[in-house]
């Protein structure tokens, strides 16, 4: 056979309906096997996600209730009023001294000056 008796083959095959009966069980045995996968495979964590609901609201509900803490709020301090006698001036805050200032050190600048064709125009390369 050549590739062209083979093409001519798949074109009547196409033609053909399927039998009714061969894509029942085709479907019906893809539907066993994928149903089969899902129930193994993808359902097994909710029994574990019940039990484990469970566990936790019995231990909710039967914790023993603890009794309140009571609050001690503080005293407030007392703020006693001391005056001083009218006679006596406040004594002056003492001062600092002046700092001396640092003396500004000269430091020698060098300057580039370039004159270009146009007399207007001078570039100064200040340092």
């Amino acid at each position: 056979m050549n590739e062209q008796e083979i093409r001519d083959l798949f074109r009547e095959m196409r033609d053909e309906p399927v039998p009714a009966d061969s894509l029942a069980r085709a479907r019906m045995g893809v539907a066993e096997r994928i149903g089969a996968e899902r129930i193994g495979r993808k359902r097994w964590w909710v029994p574990l996600l019940a039990i484990a609901g469970c566990l936790i609201g019995a231990f909710l509900l039967l914790k023993p209730a603890k009794a309140p803490v009571p609050v001690q709020h503080p005293a407030l301090p007392e703020v006693a009023q001391v005056r001083l006698p009218p006679e006596t001036p406040p004594a002056p805050a003492p001062r600092r001294p002046k700092r001396a200032r640092p003396k500004q050190v000269a430091v020698p600048v060098s300057m580039i000056r370039i004159e270009t064709p146009d007399p207007e125009v001078v570039i100064l390369l200040v340092n």
